[in-house]
């Protein structure tokens, strides 16, 4: 579904479960010679993925005999590189078509770009310390479900201690290689610039989703306000411009999910949103409906006077109203008619569904603002516009359309955590971690393990008696980019 596993990728061989963690060598490991073997040969003998071994060997048919790079890269660097270019790459978009994957475009600039090398190396160790790990049994769950996804300290002990520190070591010279360049950025390198931050964005993701995402989310808005000045503009966009403003639209509007306040605005007025949001909600892996998300980008103007439910005004109350009355009333089957798929294979019938469950969510998203004893949620009232348990129920039903073996399973994540967040039968809670078990099982990002997390703490918060579990979230400190 999301590209091959990690044993693929070393051995060329599909197998169901990774090497056992006990044997002497590191559990599916990359070879630890550190000679620089010739990479095209190399990713021809690793994998069959055309692309990604046409952007790989690009590294040595595109640099002059003179040019060195600022590390020396052995087999397993290269190994790393060819994993970003097959699983994370795909990992990445909705559909992973022949030619049309802007990030794995941007691996041959790796040449001229140390950051970017660096940030893909990173990417690409954290993914396989996860996948090292084995993939996560449904039956180990502890009675009171405090079975989290394991010690990254304890971790370091593991025959795999070599991936993390591998991943910790790039992330590092990233972080350093990018601040020297940062202020070198002109409209030839914006765009690269602009990926290597996404790749960080990506890096927290596939860690654990913690509050790391903030401050490179912040540093993408900088960039991307440089857009106001002429020499940065494209017209058209690029394909590489207009994936990279999407991915950071989506990032930015469900980084506000544990938040009343939004962040400031992500795009100058001269930017047209249209073809942002049309490549958003067909090839960004979440597959979030367009309409959706600018009803969700009007909650920021609402929303810039709302500190917590405590300042909600009965102006607020109305105005919420309106946008729920607004997200109740997209139709997923009539925006179908109107939709561009991005890839001739694009099941219509899992996006019906996938629209639905997002369109639920997107009511529960809008929804937070207001405490559970509020009229407009309050189902004794009689003014009641929806009914969280019952957006949870149709988010459930709605996703259980899609297998794992779906490609748009990958979009489930955050529907599905609005789901369990306002849901109280046991038996769809119980289904949710089960249906995020597996769906951490194909992708192994660490995020899927701290959505689960978060998701008991918030069960536990409801049944002290909280009435709004966003306020809670906040107040703990746990803020967590769900994706």
């Amino acid at each position: 579904m999301m590209g091959k596993s990690y044993n693929d990728v070393v051995s060329g061989t599909v197998e169901h479960d990774p090497p056992n963690q006990s044997q002497g060598q590191d559990a599916g490991s990359f070879e630890s010679g550190h000679k620089d073997p010739a990479p095209a040969a190399n990713c021809s003998d690793l994998h069959s993925d055309t692309d990604a071994q046409v952007a790989v060997a690009a590294l040595t048919t595109r640099r002059p005999a003179t040019m060195q790079l600022d590390i020396a890269l052995n087999e397993r660097h290269w190994k790393y590189l060819l994993h970003f270019a097959t699983k994370i790459c795909a990992d990445i978009v909705a559909f992973d078509e022949p030619g049309q994957n802007p990030m794995r475009d941007l691996i041959p600039a790796t040449l001229q770009y140390p950051f970017l090398l660096h940030v893909m190396l990173a990417n690409s160790a954290f993914h396989v310390f996860n996948i090292s790990q084995g993939p996560v049994s449904m039956t180990g769950r502890e009675e009171n479900g405090r079975r989290h996804q394991g010690s990254i300290t304890a971790a370091q002990s593991t025959p795999n201690h070599r991936f993390y520190t591998d991943a910790l070591v790039a992330k590092q010279q990233a972080l350093a290689s990018l601040a020297k360049f940062i202020t070198a950025v002109d409209p030839v390198n914006f765009d690269l610039v602009l990926g290597a931050v996404l790749l960080f964005i990506n890096y927290d993701l596939i860690e654990s989703g913690k509050e790391q995402w903030k401050p490179h989310l912040e540093g993408a808005r900088k960039l991307i306000s440089l857009l106001e000045t002429p020499p940065y503009r494209q017209q058209p966009m690029s394909n590489l411009r207009t994936f990279l403003l999407s991915e950071f639209l989506v990032y930015n509007i469900l980084g506000s999910t544990f938040r009343f306040s939004s962040s400031a605005k992500l795009f100058p007025d001269c930017i047209d949103l249209n073809p942002i949001l049309q490549y958003a909600e067909s090839n960004n892996y979440l597959s979030l409906p367009g309409p959706l998300m600018r009803i969700m980008l009007k909650s920021f103007i609402l929303s810039e006077s709302l500190d917590s439910v405590e300042d909600l005004s009965i102006e607020h109350q109305e105005r919420l109203k309106g946008l729920l009355e607004e997200a109740l009333a997209f139709n997923p089957t009539q925006w179908l008619q109107h939709f561009r798929p991005a890839s001739p294979v694009d099941d219509l019938g899992k996006r019906l569904h996938i629209a639905s469950a997002h369109r639920y969510a997107v009511c529960i998203y809008l929804a937070r603002f207001i405490p559970y004893n509020n009229p407009l949620l309050d189902p004794t009232g009689g003014s009641a516009v929806i009914s969280l348990t019952g957006l949870a129920t149709g988010i459930i039903r709605h996703i259980s359309w899609i297998k794992p073996d779906d490609t748009l399973f990958k979009s489930i994540t955050w529907p599905l955590f609005l789901a369990g967040a306002e849901s109280d039968d046991l038996e769809e809670r119980k289904w949710i971690l089960e249906t995020l078990d597996l769906f951490y099982n194909e992708l192994r990002w660490g995020y899927i393990r701290t959505v689960e997390t978060t998701l008991w703490d918030i069960w536990g918060f409801k049944e002290e008696g909280v009435l709004c579990w966003v306020t809670e979230v906040k107040r703990r400190g746990a803020e967590i980019l769900i994706a």
